[in-house]
């Protein structure tokens, strides 16, 4: 079983516009997934021939999204990694504060869960087929 290997970079753009013209038109990169609009944080998942897989997103109501109640870093990407058997990988890492998100459903509907480094950064883990009851 592989675990924790690359997924995608998290950036919140200070101008989500500009951001994902950017990505698509300059760098020609692909919209895989897209989501929001019509009066709710937009976000979008972008893809390079090279493999590269980058989200885009605007900040969502904290009082809903884990990702943004816990102290997202807005000028810092968020480092996300895949992992096989996201239960049993969180069940492997201690308890303390740097734990930010247990594993939960997330809305763009993988699980996660959400770890803190020393120097703030967010460290997401993701499956998309792991439930947080596994």
């Amino acid at each position: 079983m592989e675990m924790d290997r690359f997924d995608h970079v998290f950036i919140a753009p200070k101008n989500f516009d500009q951001s994902l013209d950017f990505y698509s038109k300059i760098l020609k990169w692909s919209i895989i997934t897209s989501w929001g609009g019509n009066g709710q944080p937009r976000g979008v998942i972008l893809k390079s021939d090279g493999g590269m897989t980058l989200v885009l997103a605007e900040p969502h109501n904290d009082s809903i999204d884990q990702a943004w109640k816990e102290g997202r870093v807005l000028h810092q990407p968020t480092i996300h990694l895949m992992t096989d058997d996201l239960i049993s990988r969180f069940k492997e890492i201690p308890s303390g504060n740097h734990v930010v998100i247990s594993p939960e459903r997330t809305h763009w509907g993988t699980y996660w869960f959400v770890l803190r480094d020393p120097d703030n950064n967010l460290i997401a883990f993701n499956n998309p087929q792991n439930s947080e009851s596994a």
